[in-house]
């Protein structure tokens, strides 16, 4: 059992170690599927808009301040200014597409909920050192 528990600790560490590109892939394909026709997004993505923006903005605020821990508070400014451009970009670079200010009020609750998940995931951590603790195996 403490085998499997160190090996699982390991591939957590592994993922953690991604985070970064994870984070960087997550803006990509945020942009593209924010400026891409709506006709053209995958009908598995379609569903109400604002939820969209707020899950999106969630999973990359979560992403952002694993993958930079220092640097939490550049990650949600950032993002909250990554979620303006985007309106603005979609005013006026796209034809099918419109700049909404109220999906930036919806990538700041993204924002927010993610802040919040991710302060709570840490506190659950701190509470608990020894489950964030990994030992080496013992050489048998």
């Amino acid at each position: 059992m403490r085998t499997l528990i160190y090996r699982m600790n390991q591939i957590v560490l592994k993922a953690v170690h991604c985070t970064p590109w994870l984070f960087g892939l997550g803006l990509v394909v945020t942009t593209i599927l924010s400026l891409m026709p709506g006709t053209s997004v995958p009908p598995v993505l379609q569903f109400w808009d604002k939820a969209q923006h707020a899950l999106a903005f969630t999973l990359l605020t979560l992403t952002g301040a694993v993958a930079f821990p220092d640097k939490t508070r550049w990650v949600y400014v950032g993002l909250m200014l990554y979620g303006g451009l985007i309106e603005i970009l979609q005013a006026t670079l796209t034809t099918t597409r419109f700049g909404d200010v109220m999906d930036w009020v919806a990538d700041g609750i993204g924002v927010l909920a993610g802040v919040a998940i991710h302060v709570i995931l840490l506190s659950n951590l701190r509470a608990r050192p020894a489950a964030g603790k990994i030992e080496p195996l013992p050489r048998d």
